[in-house]
């Protein structure tokens, strides 16, 4: 937008400077060739003498006069009028050529040629490996299992338990995965203040980590009661990952293998 703005802004003047020069030599042209005019009627006054036509010669100059003074106004908006519409189309020209060239992207440039003078071969992109980002997805999710038994709490059927047994449950789940999550992502409030409380959200947020909810209208700063503080990660210290060969397994089988039954097969 300031480019264009500023191509049109030389365009208006170097319209304006052309049309001056223009209007100036029809100026010049027709001042001479009234003075021209004038300068014959003179001379025929001269030749009639006779009152009659020396009247009749001092209207017809008058009328010239007036003529030239009101041609010359005419000219003057002729050429404003112009000028304005030279520049109009100049600049919604430029403008209609400047957003053409940011949609469709400059020309296309020809390949580059190599030593061997064939086209040079671009870079490979690297390639992303599904299964390494199936196992990074499931990565956090398998040591939350592995410090909190999460999944086996997720998984579990609680219908033979009572209230009891699963709060005990829950408060020793909820420490130890408090404790993987602070020393793993270290998760710190979006806005740390209390839910329920007012706040302002000024203008320039970030709409990915403050979601608006209700009666969203206008500009901010915006005025509103805390559902939710929100969560984002301050750190990200993850283990490095296994060389398992499965990556869907959150948490390998545990078989103990008891000394009696080795015994046993080794006498069979």
């Amino acid at each position: 937008m300031k480019i264009a703005n500023k191509i049109s802004r030389r365009l208006l003047l170097l319209i304006i400077i052309w049309l001056l020069i223009l209007g100036a030599a029809l100026a010049a042209f027709e001042y001479r060739q009234m003075d021209i005019i004038k300068t014959s009627l003179d001379k025929y006054r001269i030749q009639a003498q006779d009152d009659q036509h020396d009247q009749f010669v001092n209207i017809i100059i008058r009328k010239l006069t007036d003529f030239d003074f009101i041609s010359l106004q005419v000219l003057a908006g002729c050429l404003s009028v112009t000028c304005l519409l030279l520049w109009l189309s100049a600049h919604f020209t430029v403008k209609r050529a400047l957003k053409d060239y940011k949609i469709k992207g400059p020309p296309p440039q020809e390949k580059k040629q190599g030593k061997s003078g064939k086209p040079a071969q671009k870079p490979k992109e690297k390639q992303i490996n599904p299964v390494e980002d199936q196992r990074r997805a499931l990565h956090l999710l398998s040591l939350l299992q592995r410090e909190a038994r999460l999944v086996d709490f997720l998984c579990e059927n609680l219908e033979f338990y009572d209230d009891t047994q699963i709060g005990a449950a829950v408060r020793n789940i909820q420490e130890n995965s408090q404790k993987a999550l602070q020393k793993y992502i270290a998760p710190k409030a979006v806005i740390d203040q209390n839910e329920g409380e007012e706040i302002s959200i000024e203008a320039g947020f970030d709409p990915g980590a403050i979601k608006l909810m209700g009666n969203v209208s206008g500009d901010p700063p915006y005025k509103g009661i805390l559902q939710h503080r929100g969560w984002r990660s301050t750190q990200f210290d993850l283990p490095t990952l296994s060389g398992i060969q499965d990556p869907t397994v959150i948490a390998p089988a545990e078989v103990e293998i008891s000394s009696s039954n080795n015994k046993e097969s080794s006498v069979e």
